[in-house]
């Protein structure tokens, strides 16, 4: 069986489903790709993804009163590499 990233790439471009077995193979091989980042990190479920709070301490204190204080409650906080400059 051979893969065809050009030709999946081009039907989803046309709106196109890819067959099962393609998407099967392009999932695998982007998870790959992407645990080879130095940024990608393991993560065990469950977990809550916070939005970026840009540091405002009275946003923290109200997420974790409406989602659970730590370690009951795991926390992602997404944030913008300008903001640590």
């Amino acid at each position: 069986m051979t893969h065809d990233p050009d030709k999946w790439i081009e039907q989803l471009m046309n709106c196109q489903h890819l067959p099962e077995a393609d998407m099967k193979v392009l999932c695998d091989t982007v998870r790959c790709i992407l645990m080879e980042e130095s940024n990608i990190q393991p993560v065990s479920s469950p977990v809550t993804i916070c939005g970026d709070i840009h540091g405002q301490f009275w946003d923290l204190l109200e997420l974790l009163r409406k989602g659970g204080k730590v370690p009951e409650t795991s926390y992602i906080f997404m944030a913008r590499w300008c903001c640590f400059r």
